[in-house]
């Protein structure tokens, strides 16, 4: 498969399935923009994937919050002109607590349902203009 003059968002794309995804598409022939919360794991799988000859970029992100979104949407339409693919793989769980609902403190709680819940919503409606202008695109909910 080939993803030849394609755009790709890999959410949490710094480590883990997220740089798998991001390094698969990149081979594919795709421009990936990689949007993670650790921003040196972020530029290091950026800087692979356009040592390897591919075209990458690298965004500190927050997937949860709006204004991040949007700043991803923009800067995959002033680089690489547009967005055609997006993976909503971030998410919180290495290092997960696991508490009962009766124990667990509620802004931990709030945290792990914004990223791992919400955020696939907050980033979708970020890109989703930038697709329909390319004619549509993909939405991968990791």
């Amino acid at each position: 498969m080939t993803f030849e003059g394609k755009v790709a968002i890999i959410t949490g794309g710094g480590q883990g399935i997220g740089e798998t995804y991001a390094k698969r598409f990149a081979e594919a022939g795709a421009s990936v923009l990689i949007a993670e919360l650790n921003e040196d794991a972020g530029q290091r799988v950026a800087s692979e994937i356009c040592e390897a000859g591919h075209t990458a970029l690298a965004i500190k992100t927050d997937v949860s919050s709006e204004a991040d979104a949007a700043a991803v949407a923009e800067l995959a339409q002033a680089e690489f002109g547009g967005v055609d693919i997006l993976v909503n793989n971030a998410a919180i769980f290495h290092g997960m607590r696991y508490e009962t609902l009766l124990d667990v403190d509620l802004d931990y709680y709030y945290q792990i349902m914004k990223v791992n819940m919400h955020s696939p919503l907050v980033m979708t409606r970020a890109v989703a203009d930038a697709m329909v202008q390319r004619g549509g695109g993909s939405v991968i909910n990791q």
